[in-house]
């Protein structure tokens, strides 16, 4: 699932968004995603309190307008 977050970093630099069709794989990343949030915060130099984590966890990520 990294790999699939690496990309979409990069992607984000040219405004693009990766779309996972397949439903498993986007509940996969996503799960992925809620449970690296603490890394995933530190590698975008973002400091969650505890609202915006609790706000993060309720919603999809943005690599989850899923689509593959």
């Amino acid at each position: 699932m990294y790999l699939y977050w690496r990309i979409q970093q990069d992607l984000n630099c040219l405004g693009e968004v990766i779309r996972f069709h397949d439903p498993a794989f986007a509940n996969a990343f996503h799960k992925w995603v809620r449970k690296n949030f603490n890394s995933i915060a530190l590698a975008e130099d973002f400091y969650p309190d505890e609202d915006s984590s609790r706000h993060f966890m309720e919603t999809n990520h943005a690599g989850t307008e899923t689509t593959v």
